[in-house]
């Protein structure tokens, strides 16, 4: 039997209006329905039935709405084979006219539109009415749903319909359908069509053509659109390459591999709406064959001239000739772009064989080259003398003659001609000649004795001869050395130039002779040294040039002297900067450096050019910076993009080919103002009254303020309608210090928009955003007030309303206060209130009091007056009477003043009554302070102790006394009670014990609510686990002492963390005994006196090497002390010394970016000795601080351990670690300390020791300082 889904609900329409019924139901077999009016099957023309899912749906459209004739019930029918069911729904309709309030409105109805398939379409619809109606479509007088288009179809909370990826099935006309509860009303209908694009198919990217190399491979890329895509396949003629089941939409790519031959490659596109062809070609290109019958046909002593065939039918680009001697391996010369078949390559060397080869080039590359073709050049005249040409006696009138053959002979050597003469000048014509075959060697004789001959020889070959060697001279004396030959010099470095020469044979030399000398006229030297073929002269000058002469001595006399040669000493690196460096800002974000070079002397060389480094002083960018490359001709230079009003250091260095020499001292300039970058920050405004605003801000981002502030501009302006109405104001506001200002005149109720700018003398920068601020209304003006005062306590207040009364009086605000009070008492009262008595004031205090009137825009002007009671004497006793002290004749007593209200006055001095508790006689002391020490007292006495206040009428009472018993002398059980060391979480607190104190009781030292027991023969503790930058106070007492248990008391406050970083070792082996760590940067306000850099060794062959001093908390001082003190003894007893005691390694001023251990060098007193292979070592920096003219104390900031292994360069039997900590130190003002005269002197001598920055005198540090004279200890609160 069929069951509804959808029944028909009832309505309310309008005449001439639209109204639906949907009914729809589901059964098996899918009923049918039918619609009833009265009975009566429906039928009109205004009547229509629409149909949907199969039948089983069904709406009743019935349009235009008539009233009465279409009001009814309206009945719909499911029927099938198995039964029927019913259901009704009734129609009202109303006349335009008679609509009930709330009937809803369709205010922006659905408009034509159309649409691109697969877009997004949106039906847009709005409604209104009581209740809020809601909204629903009909698409095709057909209910839309939206449920069955998987979000497809969706509705907004606007109303509206979106209709994503829209479909040819969603073009329609649609009606938007507003219901409440008041009636239904129709939108007018609206088509929506969805058109879908045709393009036909063309190509985005065409295939290519292409040239290839044999065996090649490419890719063709073809692309092509259209609407629809179209299809795209590969054709080779009529092959397709690319098949039908398997192509792409759009876009094919062609892979073609080992191609051997030139083809065409055709690409189609296909869709319904056409078919295009594009064609590529590939080429396939060959590279050229060798050159044949390449063939010599001329040669002389240095050219040889090459003929060849082309070897190729298709056209050469040019020819490429290779050639090299046939007596060397490696790789060929070449003579590239050679247009013709012959060509003459030059530049040979005489009488040498070559082998020459030929290749062909075409666009494509090099062909493989021809077959090899020898040569040999001809023969010419040797170009070179002989070489290592040496002469000596035989006899008093025989010498012989050696040499070697020339190193360039150019032929056949035919023989060797010798030339000899007294007198060198003579033109070599004019010589004596002798000439010999090929041998290398021949003996001249009938020579005059005890004569200096010159001797040159020359070779020749069938062209000629060649030049000439250089003269030797030879004494004839026999058994005098002959002259060394061959005499060269190299400069070995800038310091250093090698001698070599040949050493004659057969001679008898015991000492050599060399005289130098530096330039053409320098101081000549002398230096003998023993028989040998080479001699370095040492401890030159860099880039000079030096001369030499060598002469061989023996037994009978010195030989002839060489010729005098020459060499210059290699450049170096200058030993000295440019001088003159200056410093001119030209803008603000340019500064010009100019200089003069190094002294002539100090520049070790040639200025190749100059760098200049730059760094900011100030700023968060602290990089140094560096130029380089300015050329040597420049002795200025401008360096740009700098950051405006910022104080920069400036350093200039020279540079030869070798490299930079050192830095000039750095200068300090800064760049010019600007005007501010950025606005004042936190511009606030506020209304002061109905004609006048307060403008406050802050100072601009200190790094965009670009200069000194000057002052600020406060511009202001009236708005009406948010739109500035007349000229700016500006209120210039000339206090650079000023943060806020009133500008007053104004109107009221109006509003204003205010912007500040800060000025530089540059001008005024960046505008802050507006503020906009609405003045009040007018307020009222000043009230009038008397003011009368009574004995008891109370002050009666009258007033009258203000002369000028703006608006409407609301009535009265009262405000006073006690003037050394800040919290003000406010009443208000009614606009019929004239007078007010305020009770209970104080006697003796002044008060102010304050009036206003007050309308709707708020409290005016202020009427102020003050009063003062009359004085009487103190009604309260002071409070919180202590005792904060003690020793064995004094007592230390403070107070608080009385309570406020029962001072009376002001209290001019305090009077404190004691006395023995054993005696009746009462002893004062008068003080005007809230504390005393009371002197003079007996030991291990009980003290009774009151105190009173006064006032100029008098005193007041007496507070309930204390009671207070001194130390008694013979229980002193410790003294010197002190800090020897503060850290960030730990304090180091020592004291000592005298030698008649021999009592086991425990001490117990108590700080903020906590204590800890020590043995009572120890004379130090170490208290942990605090917290950094944080007050402490520290009691040192004997546990077993009853009244004035408290003994002794130090105040200190821990270390904040201040060093974030730690030591970081820069490379990862030690060398040589060094090792290099980089250093943590230091951020501190603090100003720094001195850093250490402390080292602590330790022994590897324990089972835990580096378990001392693990930590800056372990840390022991004593041996830190000793290690500082040791910076001024000899290197030789620092050697001597323990080597496992910890040492300063370096004093420095600043801290530097890296510092290398033993490095061997001095630092301010202390050897950096070399670190040894065999321990492991910690390192620690150690910052000294100063704070004003305190006694010393350390600050360590501890980091966590990192470790590095070191080693000498590789494996090792055992491997040294370091390991780093930052350690910090400081200089902070002392607490008590015991007040016996002893002891107050040996602070004394603590506190002037602590002054001295002598590293001995810091070893007897014990960080005491002088206690307060007749003071004793603090008791702990």
């Amino acid at each position: 039997k069929p069951t509804f889904m959808k029944a028909p609900e009832d309505q309310i329409g309008i005449s001439g209006g639209v109204a639906s019924f949907v009914c729809q139901a589901t059964g098996e077999p899918k009923p049918r329905i039918t619609w009833m009016k009265k009975g009566k099957k429906v039928s009109s023309q205004r009547f229509e039935v629409i149909e949907f899912d199969d039948g089983s749906g069904s709406v009743l459209r019935i349009q235009p709405l008539r009233v009465h004739r279409d009001e009814a019930i309206y009945e719909c029918t499911a029927t099938n084979s198995v039964g029927e069911i019913n259901t009704s729904a009734k129609l009202t309709v109303l006349e335009e006219d008679h609509l009930p309030a709330g009937f809803p409105t369709i205010d922006m109805g659905p408009q034509l539109k159309v649409v691109e398939k697969a877009r997004t379409a949106t039906m847009l619809c709005a409604a209104s009415g009581n209740p809020d109606p809601e909204i629903s479509w009909f698409k095709d007088f057909l209910p839309v749903d939206t449920t069955t288009s998987n979000g497809r179809i969706k509705q907004l909370r606007s109303g509206a319909l979106q209709i994503e990826n829209s479909e040819e099935s969603d073009q329609g006309k649609y009606e938007c359908v507003a219901t409440n509860s008041a009636g239904t009303r129709y939108s007018a209908p609206a088509n929506l069509y969805v058109r879908v694009r045709r393009v036909a198919p063309r190509f985005s990217i065409p295939p290519s053509n292409h040239e290839v190399m044999p065996g090649g491979s490419v890719n063709l890329t073809c692309v092509a659109v259209g609407a629809p895509m179209p299809y795209v396949k590969w054709m080779a003629g009529v092959e397709e390459l690319t098949k039908e089941d398997e192509m792409p939409v759009g876009r094919n790519v062609l892979e073609l591999n080992n191609i051997v031959q030139s083809a065409n490659y055709t690409c189609v596109a296909i869709s319904s709406l056409g078919m295009i062809e594009a064609t590529a070609q590939i080429t396939v290109k060959a590279l050229p064959k060798p050159p044949t019958e390449p063939l010599v046909t001329e040669t002389t002593a240095t050219s040889v001239t090459l003929t060849w065939d082309s070897g190729n039918s298709d056209p050469i680009s040019y020819y490429v000739i290779q050639y090299k001697p046939k007596s060397l391996e490696g790789q060929f010369q070449e003579v590239d772009g050679v247009a013709t078949t012959r060509y003459s390559i030059g530049g040979l060397s005489p009488f040498s064989e070559y082998e020459f080869r030929v290749i062909a080039v075409n666009n494509i590359g090099r062909g493989p080259p021809s077959e090899l073709v020898e040569a040999r050049t001809g023969e010419q005249a040797p170009s070179s003398p002989p070489l290592k040409v040496q002469a000596r006696m035989l006899s008093a009138s025989t010498m012989l003659v050696q040499w070697e053959q020339p190193e360039e002979p150019n032929g056949q050597i035919r023989g060797y001609r010798v030339y000899y003469t007294t007198d060198p000048h003579l033109p070599l014509s004019m010589w004596q000649k002798h000439n010999t075959d090929d041998s290398h060697l021949t003996t001249v004789g009938s020579l005059i004795t005890g004569t200096t001959y010159s001797i040159r020889v020359l070779a020749f070959t069938s062209v000629g001869d060649g030049p000439p060697s250089d003269i030797i001279q030879v004494k004839t004396q026999q058994g005098v050395p002959a002259q060394p030959a061959d005499f060269q010099a190299e400069a070995e470095s800038d310091t250093r130039i090698l001698l070599t020469w040949l050493p004659a044979s057969q001679e008898r030399i015991t000492k050599y002779e060399l005289l130098y000398w530096e330039g053409e006229d320098g101081a000549q030297q002398k230096v003998e040294f023993d028989p040998t073929s080479s001699y370095a002269v040492e401890g030159l000058k860099p880039d000079t040039l030096y001369k030499f002469r060598l002469g061989a001595r023996s037994e009978l006399g010195v030989g002839v002297y060489t010729p005098t040669i020459e060499a210059r000493t290699a450049q170096s690196t200058p030993s000295a900067p440019p001088q003159e460096v200056e410093c001119v800002s030209t803008s603000s974000t340019t500064i010009r450096v100019s200089w003069v070079p190094p002294p002539a002397q100090s520049r070790n060389g040639v200025i190749t050019q100059y760098s200049i480094a730059y760094q900011a002083v100030e700023g968060d960018d602290n990089t140094k910076h560096v130029v380089d490359g300015i050329g040597r001709e420049y002795s200025s230079w401008e360096i740009k993009d700098l950051e405006k009003w910022t104080e920069y250091k400036v350093w200039v260095r020279a540079h030869t080919d070798v490299g930079p020499g050192p830095e000039s001292i750095p200068v300090h300039v800064r760049t010019d103002e600007d005007v501010p970058s950025a606005p004042p920050r936190k511009v606030e405004v506020e209304s002061v009254n109905s004609t006048a605003i307060r403008v406050s801000w802050k100072l601009p981002i200190s790094n965009k303020q670009h200069g000194q502030i000057r002052g600020y501009q406060v511009t202001y302006v009236k708005l009406e309608n948010n739109e500035p109405q007349g000229q700016p104001v500006i209120k210039d506001v000339m206090l650079s210090e000023a943060q806020e200002t009133v500008i007053g005149g104004l109107l009221p109720e109006t509003t204003y928009s205010v912007t500040v700018a800060a000025y530089t003398t540059k001008g005024d920068g960046a505008r802050s955003k507006p503020k906009v601020i609405t003045t009040t209304g007018a307020v009222p003006g000043k009230p009038t007030m008397m003011i009368s005062t009574t004995a008891m306590n109370t002050a009666l207040i009258q007033w009258h309303p203000p002369k000028e009364m703006v608006g409407e009086l609301l009535g009265y605000r009262l405000q006073y206060r006690r003037l050394d009070e800040e919290k003000m008492n406010t009443i208000d009262f009614g606009k019929r209130d004239h007078h007010y008595t305020v009770t209970n004031l104080h006697k003796g205090a002044t008060y102010l009091f304050k009036l206003s009137a007050k309308n709707r825009a708020g409290p005016g002007e202020e009427f102020e007056k003050e009063i003062t009671t009359a004085e009487d004497v103190p009604s309260g006793f002071p409070q919180n009477l202590r005792v904060v002290g003690l020793t064995t004749s004094t007592t230390e007593v403070a107070w608080d003043p009385p309570v406020l209200a029962e001072r009376n006055g002001k209290i001019v001095n305090y009077t404190v009554v004691y006395r023995d508790i054993n005696s009746q006689q009462d002893l004062v002391n008068i003080t005007k302070d809230t504390s005393i020490t009371l002197t003079n007292l007996k030991p291990d006495t009980t003290y009774d102790i009151k105190v009173r206040a006064r006032t100029n009428k008098g005193v007041g009472p007496l507070s309930p006394s204390i009671q207070s018993r001194t130390m008694p002398v013979e229980q002193v059980f410790a003294k010197n009670f002190r800090v020897n060391a503060v850290m960030k979480t730990s304090v180091l607190l020592s004291w000592e014990v005298p030698d008649s104190y021999k009592s086991a009781v425990p001490f117990k030292i108590l700080y903020n609510s906590q204590s800890v027991e020590v043995d009572g023969h120890s004379m130090k503790k170490l208290i942990s686990d605090l917290q950094p930058d944080t007050d402490y106070s520290f009691v040192l007492m004997n546990r077993g002492s009853s009244a004035g248990g408290l003994q002794h008391l130090v105040s200190i406050r821990t270390a904040p963390d201040v060093l974030q970083s730690k030591p970081i070792a820069t490379n990862k082996y030690m060398q040589e005994g060094k090792f290099t760590l980089t250093l943590p940067k230091v951020q501190t306000t603090v100003p720094v006196r001195w850093y250490y850099i402390v080292v602590v060794p330790a022994d590897q062959s324990t089972s835990n090497p580096t378990a001392r001093w693990r930590t800056p908390d372990e840390m022991e001082l004593d041996q830190l002390l000793e290690a500082i003190s040791q910076g001024s003894q000899s290197r030789r007893q620092r050697r001597q010394a323990d080597r496992l005691k910890p040492y300063i390694a370096a004093q420095v001023d600043v801290l530097p970016e890296t510092f290398t251990l033993g490095d061997e060098k001095n630092y301010k007193g202390f050897y950096n000795k070399p670190l040894s292979q065999d321990l492991s070592y910690r390192c620690f920096v150690l910052a000294s601080l100063e704070d004003g003219d305190t006694v010393r104390m350390f600050w360590w900031a501890k980091h966590d351990v990192g470790t590095q292994t070191l080693s000498q360069g590789g494996s090792c039997p055992s491997l040294p670690e370091l390991t780093c900590l930052s350690v910090f130190s400081a200089h902070r003002k002392r607490a008590h300390s015991p007040s016996s005269k002893d002891e107050h002197s040996i602070g004394l001598k603590d506190s002037l020791l602590a002054h001295s920055s002598d590293p001995v005198e810091m070893r007897r540090l014990n960080y005491q300082t002088p206690g307060k004279e007749q003071q004793a200890p603090l008791h702990p609160t």
